[in-house]
């Protein structure tokens, strides 16, 4: 059974997401297994999605997927290379995967293969999607040598462009509170307007964060993760002092040297108690969702899974903590305690309001 993996935020999903999807499916076959590894409650750029898992992994089993796995919050709210580890190192657990597929800037294996042999600074910048293939590659090398990378040339503007690219759409939403004509799964971003629980955004709790960050010592900069020696410390620690919101935050703390992603990350970390040991801890394996033909996939997969996050609040209490404080950036803010009413999504048709779970023995 050929099952290949693809590694993504889904930020939200879009077109270009989809055509990935097929490109995959046109090169490895229509009877693959797709398995998502997705992020859960953080991102790369230092945020929480616009949307919660639950709708993203209900998007990603209509685009076809069989099986959606969560890259923790820690993993997910980090470096290229420690996010590209984290992810691989499921891939790895899993047991079942063979291929791993990927977008990048050029589609060209051989390159990226090439670059991946080379040190971070030799790297061409501006190129995103080839950055995190390179991390991939480098990661399959040393976690899981048999799976085969397959490299997706992308289509389309750049990777925040103003039309059609999750940036676009997320700003568009963000502004007006509705969705934008032509993106995809539109009936499920309505429900989640209609419900208050998107758009998710970190300006809600601006002033909750600006208290948490005014209360860290420059020690407590310091012992964040991809903080590291140099000056990164002290510059939060001073920023953190003296910002009035977030956008004056982040401006006084970044600089040519720290990017606006990685400062964003560090004070995210800070203000959800994100530690370096989590961050680099191997990351748990945590069922999100099932589809039509997931159950033929789990069969090969003998790690044991979580999939009743109530049965392991040990295992999952640093993602609740995390749930717990994107569930106050939504319009309709909710109770705590979502991560434990929340199961594993299956395929529609959903019944009335909204999807459905089911229980594995896990």
């Amino acid at each position: 059974m050929t099952v290949c993996a693809v590694i993504a935020e889904y930020n939200p999903m879009h077109r270009g997401h989809l055509y990935h999807l097929e490109q995959t499916k046109a090169l490895l076959g229509r009877d693959a297994r797709l398995i998502a590894v997705m992020s859960s409650h953080t991102v790369q750029r230092g945020e929480f999605p616009i949307l919660t898992k639950t709708a993203r992994t209900r998007m990603v089993l209509e685009a076809g997927f069989d099986l959606v796995f969560e890259l923790p919050a820690p993993h997910a709210c980090a470096t290229a290379e420690r996010f590209a580890r984290a992810a691989v190192g499921i891939v790895a657990r899993l047991g079942a995967v063979t291929h791993l597929s990927f977008g990048s800037e050029t589609g060209d294996m051989a390159e990226l293969q090439d670059l991946s042999f080379l040190s971070p600074e030799n790297i061409p910048r501006g190129m995103p999607n080839n950055v995190l293939a390179i991390e991939y590659l480098r990661a399959l090398r040393e976690m899981a040598p048999g799976v085969v990378p397959v490299a997706v040339k992308r289509r389309g503007g750049p990777h925040d462009g103003p039309r059609g690219s999750a940036s676009a759409i997320r700003k568009r939403i963000l502004q007006t509170g509705r969705v934008p004509l032509g993106v995809p799964f539109a009936h499920i971003w309505r429900e989640e307007l209609k419900a208050g629980r998107a758009p998710i955004s970190i300006v809600r709790q601006e002033g909750a964060m600006l208290s948490v960050l005014r209360r860290m010592t420059a020690a407590d900069f310091w012992a964040l993760p991809d903080v590291g020696g140099g000056g990164l410390a002290q510059r939060l620690f001073h920023a953190a002092g003296q910002a009035g919101s977030l956008e004056e935050l982040y401006r006084q703390a970044k600089t040519k040297r720290y990017t606006l992603a990685r400062i964003r990350r560090c004070f995210l970390a800070a203000f959800l108690g994100l530690s370096e040991e989590a961050a680099t801890a191997p990351p748990h394996l945590r069922l999100l969702g099932v589809g039509e033909r997931g159950a033929d996939v789990l069969k090969h997969i003998h790690t044991p899974v979580i999939s009743r996050p109530a049965a392991h609040k040990d295992a999952l209490a640093a993602e609740s903590a995390v749930t717990d404080q994107l569930s106050l950036c939504m319009p309709k803010p909710e109770a705590a305690g979502l991560e434990w009413r929340s199961g594993v999504v299956t395929p529609p048709p959903f019944p009335a309001g909204g999807p459905h779970f089911v229980k594995t023995p896990y």
